[in-house]
């Protein structure tokens, strides 16, 4: 079972309090039972399992409130969305059930982006690599259709800022997803989270930096659930593609 089936399944709860727990108890309802595992705020350390539930759920929610960035969210916008937890992130029919309960609670909540991801931020101070990864994802999403609206760019750089990622962050995460549909060597310096006037020295230290990161373990011991491993591999192919790039290009 996956960490989505994992929110009501094997007696596992989640009374996160705050916009997320709100969320989750009002998609999961009486779905919910077991013993409740209470998730601090604020917590120096915490287990990989919460970790990867905190993930999850910050995905769903914020995703969400992409889609209805325009206003509204079409029925083509959720096939869309199962669409993408299916084939980009491999979950089973179970799990994106799970996944469409939250998505649609937080679709229908009026409580603006900005609580979730304060929220959020402070759940995954330790861990901003994952705030990272989880603005990529948003642009994976916003691009499953085959096109990144305007409104859907403007939500996720807010996004982006309220988790106090910088400019460069932000580009970085937009240019991974985008690495996939025809890039560029600017592409392949924003991938790297480097100025195209870096040293050698310093754009071998970021890939050296990134691929560790997305190492499939490390992955894993920070957080990622196994059904983010997909987003991780395409993540790492970006990567080292991007390396590739900027090695042609200076001839290292």
């Amino acid at each position: 079972m996956g960490i989505f089936g994992g929110l009501v399944g094997g007696g596992i709860g989640m009374m996160l309090g705050g916009p997320l727990g709100a969320m989750l108890g009002a998609a999961m309802g009486s779905s919910m039972s077991g013993t409740a595992t209470r998730v601090p705020l604020q917590t120096a350390a915490r287990s990989t399992q919460e970790l990867q539930m905190i993930f999850a759920l910050a995905v769903t929610s914020l995703a969400a409130k992409v889609a209805k960035a325009d206003g509204k969210v079409t029925r083509e916008e959720i096939r869309t969305f199962d669409q993408f937890l299916s084939s980009a992130l491999g979950l089973s029919r179970e799990d994106r059930a799970v996944a469409s309960k939250v998505f649609n609670e937080a679709r229908d909540s009026s409580t603006p982006t900005s609580e979730y991801t304060s929220q959020i931020r402070q759940l995954l101070a330790a861990q901003p690599d994952r705030l990272r990864d989880i603005v990529t994802l948003l642009c994976a999403i916003a691009f499953a259709d085959g096109e990144f609206h305007q409104a859907e760019e403007h939500i996720i750089r807010k996004i982006a800022t309220e988790f106090r990622l910088s400019d460069r962050d932000f580009q970085s995460c937009r240019a991974t997803f985008r690495a996939t549909h025809g890039s560029t060597t600017e592409d392949a310096y924003e991938v790297l989270g480097v100025p195209r006037s870096s040293t050698d020295a310093e754009v071998r230290a970021a890939h050296r930096r990134l691929a560790k990161e997305y190492h499939p373990d490390i992955l894993r011991s920070k957080g990622l659930a196994d059904d983010f491993q997909e987003f991780a591999r395409q993540k790492m192919s970006a990567i080292n593609d991007a390396w590739e790039a900027v090695k042609t290009e200076r001839g290292l």
